[in-house]
């Protein structure tokens, strides 16, 4: 059991990050649990900054009584994910559900790092005593998200900035069109520039990549005849 862990952890952390599903990943975390742990069903709530909504994953009908607790705003996945514990409820729907799904037990742990939660795992029907697994591979499952977030945050800010570079190099552009045409200083092309779009509603970036497309084109037209 002890290497399986080990094996299971490692395949945890390192997920390739290029193409990396979430989706896939919270899959895979509720099947290892129901054979490490070992629990009968797994469930897992994860939220993600790439995606626009939780996600829920699982075995057997732990996936449905996943979704379910977020549908009904009840639950200790949801309570999880929001205090970072599962509370004692009472939960009657969610707690129905379970019974009438054949489960007579549910223990929920957080999936967290460094004091961030990414989600919930949900263990159906644990047995012997092998609970101290279920809190390492959450753990595991989380450094993991938390090392992905970091990731996307990065690419973000990486495309902010490229798109701030590109608007600045196109505006240059702009203004030596404008000033070349008009026989102005750069400074009053600019002035103009900024001048146009804010009386019409545009951004100078966006007017800036009008004016050099309509030059390159006509430029181009001259040079064809």
């Amino acid at each position: 059991m002890r290497t399986e862990l080990i094996d299971a952890l490692l395949e945890l952390l390192a997920r390739e990050s290029e193409g990396f599903d979430v989706h896939r990943f919270a899959q895979d975390l509720a099947e290892r649990a129901t054979v490490l742990v070992p629990a009968r069903d797994a469930g897992v709530l994860v939220s993600f900054p790439a995606e626009p909504a939780e996600i829920a994953a699982g075995t057997g009908t732990a996936r449905d009584l996943v979704r379910l607790q977020l549908e009904l705003g009840e639950g200790p996945a949801p309570e999880c994910l929001h205090s970072g514990s599962s509370g004692n409820g009472p939960w009657p729907r969610f707690s129905a559900a379970c019974t009438e799904a054949g489960y007579s037990s549910v223990h929920t742990l957080p999936i967290d790092a460094d004091g961030e939660i990414f989600g919930a795992l949900c263990l159906f029907d644990v047995g012997g005593n092998t609970h101290p697994v279920g809190p390492r591979l959450a753990h595991a499952a989380a450094l993991r998200l938390a090392h992905q977030r970091d990731l996307h945050q990065l690419g973000v800010r990486l495309r902010h900035l490229q798109t701030a570079l590109d608007s600045r190099v196109v505006i240059e552009q702009a203004k030596g069109m404008l000033a070349e045409r008009h026989k102005i200083g750069v400074d009053t092309a600019f002035e103009g520039l900024r001048r146009y779009a804010r009386d019409h509603n545009q951004r100078v970036a966006d007017l800036a990549r009008a004016i050099v497309r309509v030059a390159t084109r006509c430029g181009r037209t001259i040079s064809d005849g």
